[in-house]
């Protein structure tokens, strides 16, 4: 999924009017996290970030916030 944002700014001087336009894309997409530990735990996340590494590292942080030992991780796109 993608975002797009447009700013414009009107700059008057001297009877001169300047537009400035600018757009920036924003990529979030959605990944569910699975996270199994070592003592048998299952944690599942929903987590939105621009890649599959991005949405790893979030999941392990939060996995580990929660005191899980991880034993591995699987990343799917819901998008």
């Amino acid at each position: 999924m993608t975002t797009t944002t447009f700013i414009q700014q009107n700059l008057t001087a001297n009877g001169f009017t300047k537009r400035n336009r600018k757009s920036r894309l924003f990529s979030q997409n959605l990944y569910q996290v699975d996270v199994e530990g070592e003592d048998g735990d299952h944690i599942t996340f929903e987590v939105t970030a621009d890649s599959y590494a991005e949405a790893t590292a979030t999941a392990e942080r939060m996995a580990m916030d929660v005191m899980v030992d991880i034993q591995y991780v699987t990343v799917t796109s819901l998008d």
